[in-house]
């Protein structure tokens, strides 16, 4: 059975160990993701085994033609579709201060950058990374609460400014606003997956041509990109166990994966660096190379709102949606800021008592 997230703590006790299976992995391939074993070890032991079909991560995806015309940034050019060529002073330029300076210039020219501020996944995950990137944690591994923090309140206003260029109505988005507002060629760039340049494709080809995705901006702590990993589980009172974790064996060598990949045209996403080197993300476009960066390379991290707290906890503050909420209390409430931390710390004492 496929499990999204956070399903599989939720089911732990009902699945059976996979430990072998995933042992086996890495041994073939590699660390898995870090998020993915966060979210699929449970009390050291995996529950789940990370799933190609539907694990997804979400970077930058930028309309080139706009970028390069109002902000003088050329995205090819930092980030060309070959990683062998990625120059490390280009991309060290790509900081979050650098991606304020080019929406503010993209705000000006009437075509803004659109980045949800709901309670839905897509917002979670790019401010969960953007938190991350400023070294904001919310509860550490041990249940201390560490919200109060200056790097908390540097990343509050930080997006302060950045969330005055985007459109007002990001509030209301769920997770297709967007991709809609990409596709419908009014916005310069968004945070997600290839979906939004895949239904570019058919419903609007000029946007398609000039969509080019790539890494997350870097922070003063790193670079971070939000995951969203998809996982296989195995139910204890399962009756045939061995052909089960054949199965899972099956589906998880590169040969299969591959095919996952190509029919979702590089959507789908191994939690494997290893396989990070599959000819789709080469060659697919228009234009081609066009989704060469979505999956992690260089310094970019993947990672989680609510880690590295407990993932019975960290389920809870994902969930919530308490790091979109903090922003949006602060930069569209017009609530003061050690409000709004207070509020914060309110609401994650709650998650630990639960």
């Amino acid at each position: 059975m496929s499990h999204r997230d956070w399903n599989i703590r939720i089911h732990a006790d009902a699945l059976e160990p996979l430990d072998d299976v995933a042992g086996e992995l890495i041994k073939q391939y590699g660390p898995i993701s870090p998020v993915a074993e966060y979210l699929g070890r449970i009390r050291g032991t995996w529950r789940g085994i990370p799933a190609t079909r539907g694990s997804q991560v979400k970077p930058c995806c930028s309309r080139i033609d706009l970028y390069k015309e109002h902000t003088g940034i050329d995205l090819r050019d930092i980030f060309p579709a070959d990683e062998s060529k990625w120059d490390k002073a280009k991309i060290d330029t790509w900081t979050w201060d650098e991606y304020l300076t080019s929406a503010q210039r993209l705000f000006k020219a009437g075509y803004p950058v659109g980045l949800p501020m709901g309670q839905t996944s897509d917002s979670v995950d790019w401010v969960g990374a953007l938190f991350n990137a400023y070294g904001v944690v919310m509860i550490d591994a041990k249940d201390n609460i560490k919200i109060n923090s200056g790097e908390t309140r540097a990343a509050l206003e930080f997006l302060k400014k950045l969330m005055a260029v985007n459109p007002p109505e990001v509030y209301a988005w769920d997770d297709a606003g967007n991709n809609r507002w990409l596709i419908s060629g009014k916005g310069s760039g968004i945070m997600n997956p290839p979906s939004a340049w895949a239904v570019a494709k058919r419903d609007n080809p000029k946007v398609a041509e000039n969509c080019w995705t790539h890494p997350m901006p870097k922070g003063p702590k790193g670079r971070f990109v939000g995951q969203l990993p998809f996982f296989y589980g195995l139910w204890s009172f399962s009756k045939n166990k061995p052909a089960a974790k054949e199965l899972l064996l099956y589906l998880s060598q590169k040969a299969a994966v591959t095919k996952v990949v190509e029919a979702s045209f590089g959507f789908d996403l191994p939690a494997f660096r290893t396989m990070y080197d599959l000819d789709i993300w080469k060659t697919v476009g228009p234009p081609i190379g066009t989704v060469y960066g979505y999956p992690p390379r260089g310094d970019e991290q993947t990672s989680i709102a609510g880690a590295p707290a407990r993932t019975e906890v960290g389920a809870q503050i994902y969930n919530q949606a308490i790091n979109t909420v903090m922003v949006s209390k602060f930069t569209q409430g017009g609530e003061k800021l050690d409000a709004v931390i207070k509020w914060a710390e309110n609401e994650l004492e709650g998650t630990l008592r639960a």
